[in-house]
């Protein structure tokens, strides 16, 4: 399944120096080979998503090695797979994924770990409670950002994939266009939407091109809300990460994301829990 977590995840397992790449599981059929070398690991809250288990069945008959991170139990997904974690979630009430999107990126990172990427993962909880502290500054930039028709959120590297799962979760819950993207791919198209108030959240570490791209913005009277761990004077608007390390950056960061698309969709009265038209689990094509 491809889902922005995995991205995430594949950003880290090649750090580590393994070969990975994440897919879209409805079109992996279409454009990737496997054989009996092959190991897919199949990424899914309930265990249960239909595009996953047609993707598995058909590489499954090619001889590929299945493993999954799934959050639930004894499901179709964990009992085809030849490995198979639980990642300990809890029950997710919200069509949107949260909690169960931390853990598996978690997991991911857990398994880059195990091929040498140098992580301490100890520090998480407290890194997380750090951007709770912030919940009053989150809130008052929920409250302007409540009647916005678009929102686009940028990133580079390993900060690409939570720029487009935090737009993800704003469609999801807000019922807000949002828009997810490369820092560098504004200027093939999107630049031609700034304008003045244009709401942009900039996913901001220590690369000087996220900088440059951020300058470009507020030239054309875009709106910065960053969210950065860098003290900087010129984000008048921001969300304070407390990480400097890759990997605790991004979980800030999508938590971030989540409780500013938490506090939208209150602050429009809507029902969090019960989105319009989706489902928690996808059983359809």
């Amino acid at each position: 399944m491809y889902s922005w977590l995995a991205l995430l995840g594949v950003y880290f397992l090649n750090k580590a120096g393994v070969e990975a790449h994440a897919v879209i599981a409805s079109e992996f059929r279409n454009f990737y080979l496997v054989d009996d070398k092959t190991l897919l690991i199949a990424v899914s809250q309930s265990g249960e998503t239909m595009d996953v288990i047609e993707a598995l069945h058909g590489m499954k008959a090619k001889g590929a090695k299945i493993a999954s991170l799934v959050n639930v139990p004894y499901s179709t997904i964990q009992r085809m797979s030849n490995v198979s974690i639980n990642i300990e979630a809890g029950q997710e009430i919200c069509v949107a994924a949260t909690k169960s999107f931390v853990n598996q990126v978690v997991a991911l990172t857990y398994l880059a770990s195990v091929f040498g990427y140098e992580k301490d993962f100890s520090k998480i909880p407290d890194e997380i409670r750090d951007v709770f502290s912030q919940e009053g500054k989150i809130k008052q930039l929920a409250k302007s950002l409540k009647g916005e028709k678009d929102i686009y959120i940028i990133g580079r590297g390993y900060l690409y994939p939570v720029a487009r799962e935090i737009a993800l979760k704003i469609k999801e819950i807000s019922y807000i266009h949002a828009e997810g993207m490369m820092g560098g791919e504004l200027k093939h198209g999107t630049l031609a939407l700034i304008e003045e108030g244009t709401p942009v959240i900039a996913l901001i570490d220590n690369k000087p091109e996220i900088i440059s791209n951020v300058m470009e913005i507020k030239a054309r009277g875009g709106r910065i809300i960053a969210v950065t761990n860098r003290d900087d004077e010129r984000f008048q608007e921001s969300i304070r990460i407390s990480a400097h390390n890759k990997f605790p950056f991004s979980i800030e960061a999508s938590i971030a994301g989540q409780l500013l698309t938490y506090y939208i969709a209150k602050e429009k009265g809507l029902p969090i829990d019960k989105v319009r038209n989706l489902a928690k689990s996808v059983t359809v094509k």
